[in-house]
């Protein structure tokens, strides 16, 4: 629709969000729930953690530099040659075991990587400011570019208007397929009013018992409603970060399947950014991955899933304790460390115990597996006294 201003996104939002993202290896877009790619940088195909990384740096240095797509390839192009991720080759298919001839990287590749990070993270960013603007603006409109390379649907949408947290938007808040160009337009009463536009209230045209088609994912045999007009994998809202319990539990089979330092790169690095600290309000009951232990420490707490949760039930009672209401979210990133620097300790409980000294205070945590080890969670978060240590060194076992 013309004669309306696009928001304007503040670009820290959607970089933020980029780079909080975990890196999830993978072979096919298919495997990868909706939700994860929320959550995590992914390519098919790039299936080693340094060809992953180049592009996820490629990507974040073209978002945070305002970089062409022309400069983009130019400087990540040679990059992929060298590692030897360019053109076809034969790789092992993890799911099935089979032998295929698939495309590596290529110009058209990078294009889509190019514009689907981008894309997503601006989206991302503009949906924080969407929430941030809500009581003064509680309205959104649809606005696609109106030209021969826009999808029909999309054409259709253009123009509605519906409150922010219509439901609507949880599917249809673009991009709403591979190069969609669609963008929303956040407005107010008196804007509705200036430019003679309506919400369609409870009333919307857009709702009919043929708007959705079944699509079968063969890579997982599971068949979906995709609404139509929405291609298959991103019929979801990127503003929302989906961490419901089975998005959560996927992405820990994932993450637990992976060799280490995969498993490190999917957790990502969630400190600071809006989701994690609406996660540590209560705001969400699903899990969220906060670190990777190692064989040691798993074998201590006889667990097999070496992914620590943090519960929204932990961070509720967390947030009612008298020191955790004072815990900031970059608090959180300290269980890691504690995990690979600090000091940890076997409880007669077979519960992991660790402790780290970081800006002249000591810190503890508790991490333990549920009874048939399937999961690990983080129990406990919360400054110590050096009386705390001393007892751990005098009657538990060490791990490191």
């Amino acid at each position: 629709m013309a004669g309306l201003e696009i928001l304007d996104v503040p670009p820290g939002e959607a970089i933020e969000h980029f780079r909080a993202k975990g890196m999830l290896v993978g072979f096919d877009w298919r495997d990868t729930a909706a939700s994860l790619h929320v959550r995590c940088f992914t390519v098919a195909k790039a299936g080693r953690l340094d060809v992953l990384t180049a592009i996820r740096g490629a990507v974040d240095r073209a978002q945070a530099d305002g970089e062409s797509f022309e400069a983009f390839r130019e400087r990540l192009e040679p990059e992929l040659v060298r590692l030897g991720w360019w053109g076809e080759d034969v790789r092992v298919d993890p799911e099935t075991g089979e032998k295929r001839v698939v495309q590596l990287g290529s110009p058209r590749r990078l294009r889509t990587i190019f514009r689907v990070n981008l894309a997503t993270a601006a989206a991302h960013g503009q949906w924080q400011s969407i929430q941030r603007l809500k009581e003064a603006a509680p309205y959104l409109m649809y606005d696609a570019v109106l030209d021969e390379a826009t999808r029909p649907e999309h054409q259709a949408w253009d123009g509605i208007v519906l409150p922010v947290d219509d439901p609507w938007w949880d599917t249809h808040y673009p991009p709403n397929g591979w190069n969609c160009r669609c963008s929303v337009q956040q407005m107010s009463a008196d804007d509705l009013e200036r430019y003679g536009l309506e919400p369609y209230g409870d009333r919307p045209p857009y709702s009919s018992s043929g708007d959705v088609r079944p699509w079968l994912n063969k890579r997982t045999g599971k068949t979906v409603q995709v609404p139509v007009g929405i291609d298959p994998g991103w019929s979801h809202n990127v503003g929302k970060v989906n961490l419901e319990r089975d998005a959560a539990d996927a992405f820990v089979a994932k993450i637990d399947r992976a060799p280490e330092d995969l498993a490190r790169a999917a957790v990502g690095n969630p400190w600071g950014t809006p989701e994690f600290a609406r996660h540590l309000t209560g705001a969400s009951s699903a899990d969220w991955p906060v670190a990777v232990l190692d064989g040691a420490v798993l074998a201590a707490i006889r667990g097999t899933s070496r992914t620590v949760r943090l519960s929204g039930y932990t961070t509720e009672k967390q947030a009612s304790h008298r020191e955790g209401q004072n815990f900031t979210a970059a608090d959180y990133a300290r269980v890691q460390r504690m995990i690979d620097r600090g000091e940890v300790f076997q409880s007669a409980d077979r519960r992991a115990m660790g402790f780290i000294e970081e800006e002249g205070r000591l810190w503890r945590a508790v991490m333990k597996s549920t009874q048939d080890g399937s999961e690990t969670y983080l129990t406990t978060l919360h400054r110590a006294e050096t009386y705390a240590l001393m007892a751990a060194r005098r009657t538990m076992v060490r791990i490191r």
